[in-house]
């Protein structure tokens, strides 16, 4: 079968409050002012792959609260990863962290939020979207990426590469160190600066010792936080510069705003910290109500943090 062959994979019923295609992201072009977009939580999505033997970058869909309702059109492995949205399948419960197999015209539908926010799906091979600047992810606020650039909508059909349901297929479950925990409070990792001395020294200390809650008014471009208001020394403008992933934003009004996957990629308020990547995916688990507190560590820390989280991965599965 060639690599690049494609079969429908599903149809959808009902959309579900936010179900976009993405992968690890569009790497090397925000100079051009294109966000990476990709998967909020980029470890989920990987374990979803790995489940199924998939490529790290195979593109999966992301299912964020309130999941949609998914009618196979061939039989078909699936892996379900992230957030419990109390998956079932034709009405039967499914566990999240594991891979089942589906039949043509069974249906994969979502009930009660039940720890986390956002749930990966992915399909053996893969979902087939076309691939732009080097990645199928969905890029929302630019409108390309993904489906035709936009989140799924009812009768949308995708298909997957290389779908064969009727193989052989182990059923794995994730080892119990990869599920997500109960919802809660959480610390968040930070890397201090570029702009720490922009702050006075209560401010910081508001930063490093306050309890923020995740608002409303959240999504894939950041996480705006309600809590301690952190003082500037001066104004809090400067030079438009590039915005790194996890950049801790503090605006004029002294609230912190977290960038994340669709950040616009200048910006020119200063940034206090930097989550480290790890804890971008604690981030993108966490719901509007969620509670948080910052923990600064060094450059060092946050580079081993990661090495260790991915070599974890790699010591249950590799990729094939």
């Amino acid at each position: 079968m060639s690599v690049t062959e494609s079969h429908p994979c599903l149809t959808v019923l009902f959309p579900g409050a936010l179900t976009t295609v993405q992968d690890l992201g569009r790497v090397g072009y925000q100079r051009l002012g294109i966000a990476e977009s990709g998967s909020m939580d980029t470890l989920s999505a990987v374990l979803a792959n790995r489940l199924l033997n998939n490529p790290d970058t195979a593109a999966v869909l992301e299912i964020a609260l309130i999941g949609p309702k998914l009618r196979f059109l061939a039989p078909t492995w699936l892996s379900l990863t992230g957030a419990d949205i109390s998956p079932r399948l034709d009405g039967s419960s499914l566990e999240t962290g594991a891979s089942f197999r589906a039949d043509e015209g069974q249906v994969l539908s979502f009930g009660h939020c039940r720890k986390g926010l956002r749930t990966y799906l992915s399909v053996k091979g893969g979902f087939d979207v076309p691939v732009i600047l080097g990645s199928r992810s969905t890029y929302l606020y630019a409108g390309f990426g993904g489906y035709q650039g936009r989140a799924l909508a009812k009768g949308d059909i995708l298909g997957a590469l290389n779908q064969d349901g009727t193989q052989a297929c182990t059923l794995e479950r994730l080892p119990a160190e990869f599920n997500l925990p109960e919802d809660g409070p959480r610390e968040i990792r930070v890397v201090m600066g570029p702009h720490e001395d922009r702050f006075t020294i209560e401010g910081i200390h508001r930063f490093q010792s306050g309890t923020y809650e995740v608002t409303p008014d959240s999504n894939r471009m950041g996480y705006r936080l309600d809590g301690p208001r952190i003082a500037h020394v001066d104004s809090p403008i400067v030079v438009s510069e590039a915005t790194p992933m996890g950049a801790v934003q503090i605006p004029g009004e002294g609230k912190p705003v977290i960038l994340l996957r669709e950040r616009g990629t200048t910006g020119g308020y200063t940034k206090i910290a930097c989550v480290i990547r790890c804890d971008v995916d604690v981030l993108a688990q966490m719901p509007a109500g969620g509670r948080l507190r910052f923990v600064p560590v060094s450059v060092d820390e946050a580079h081993e943090l990661e090495r260790r989280r991915w070599q974890a991965v790699n010591q249950w599965k590799a990729p094939r």
